[in-house]
């Protein structure tokens, strides 16, 4: 059995991230993304992947070009246009091998047991199984109902607090039997869940899953920078010879470091006199943080800067940006690709500049 992984979304809500980094190369502990969801499929005893891709497509197959999978196939099918989620899955028809597919969305990091959901699938008469997951707030999803035999009974849009009758949301992971490729037609825009999954449900074809397993949608800064977290502290992820401080052995340190774990700091970093790089941080290829500097709980990507006396904090800076001394980032900021925040700068409360942008310095300050 083989995955379609739906990869082809520009990633707009992790803007401006994705503007130069594809989504599902965004790292996790200093490990693209996509790395993590193979592993899961290949846990799940499956054979190969089909990629579904439309935006910034070469980064990925770069990624594979250079992993050694062990047997497990990687093929890549490449939208001309959009195609929606249905009608990427029908793009990747001509890879698949006739049978039963495991379709996943591209922003999922999930913890649970494939197999199960799998075989629940195969015992069934269905043609079509929906994982569903538990959330705490129904009111941020679309509400799945199901009866007592695990039919999908109707869909619900975000309910207001007062009318949600369940907590079960899509987990975006799917079981489908070759009937469903048929019923989406060839080289068009179409949903899977708003077109084809409501007419499987109203001819009783559509049944769920619950998994209770770790599960979290990377696809906004707040659910991204948690999931990093999660990785960080082996709340989800490979745990063969985990290790909660790692810190490449390339990695320049000046006097009076402060490492605290769990972090992950890739090769080439320089951390100057007396850093601290606090708790829950990922730091990749080449970073510098200058003396005094404080990261902590944050994500920078390869390259980036931190000059002398600035703080990074619950934040996360695209690659090769630069944080200018004296200067703070704090909740949940995001610089994008290359941008400059000048000496004394404040970013705060989730402001997102975009790539290449040259704050200058003490010229503005967000609160």
């Amino acid at each position: 059995m083989k995955a379609v992984v739906l990869v082809g979304g520009q990633g707009s809500r992790l803007r401006p991230i994705t503007f130069d980094v594809p989504k599902a190369m965004v790292p996790l502990r200093n490990r693209p993304f996509i790395g993590y969801m193979i592993d899961f499929l290949r846990a799940g005893g499956l054979d190969g992947a089909v990629l579904s891709m439309g935006y910034l497509p070469d980064p990925i197959q770069g990624y594979f070009d250079e992993q050694n999978l062990d047997g497990f196939s990687i093929d890549y099918a490449v939208e001309n246009r959009p195609l929606g989620t249905a009608g990427g899955i029908k793009n990747t028809e001509e890879y698949l091998d006739g049978g039963p597919v495991v379709v996943v969305n591209g922003d999922i990091l999930s913890g649970m047991d494939l197999k199960v959901a799998i075989e629940k699938h195969k015992e069934s008469s269905s043609l079509a199984t929906i994982v569903l997951i538990s959330v705490e707030d129904p009111t941020a999803y679309g509400l799945v109902e199901v009866d007592h035999d695990m039919l999908v009974h109707r869909f619900i849009e975000k309910p207001a607090a007062d009318e949600a009758s369940t907590n079960l949301v899509n987990a975006g992971i799917y079981v489908l039997e070759p009937e469903v490729l048929r019923l989406i037609p060839a080289s068009q825009e179409v949903s899977i869940e708003r077109e084809i999954f409501p007419q499987l449900q109203s001819e009783g074809y559509l049944r769920a899953y619950v998994s209770s397993s770790y599960w979290r949608d990377i696809g906004t800064p707040r659910s991204y920078l948690a999931a990093s977290h999660d990785v960080l502290s082996g709340a989800v992820g490979a745990r063969d010879d985990f290790d909660y401080l790692h810190v490449d052995s390339s990695t320049v340190k000046g006097k009076g470091v402060k490492v605290l774990p769990p972090v992950s700091v890739a090769e080439g970093c320089i951390l100057g006199d007396k850093t601290t790089v606090g708790s829950r941080s990922s730091l990749g290829r080449g970073c510098k943080v200058g003396e005094g500097a404080v990261v902590e709980g944050s994500i920078l990507f390869d390259g980036a800067e931190v000059e002398p006396g600035a703080m990074v904090r619950g934040s996360i800076i695209g690659p090769h940006a630069r944080i200018g001394q004296q200067a703070i980032v704090r909740g949940l900021s995001v610089l994008g690709a290359g941008c400059v925040l000048g000496e004394g700068n404040i970013l705060d409360q989730g402001i997102r500049i975009n790539p290449g942008v040259v704050l200058p310095p003490r010229s503005m300050s967000f609160s």
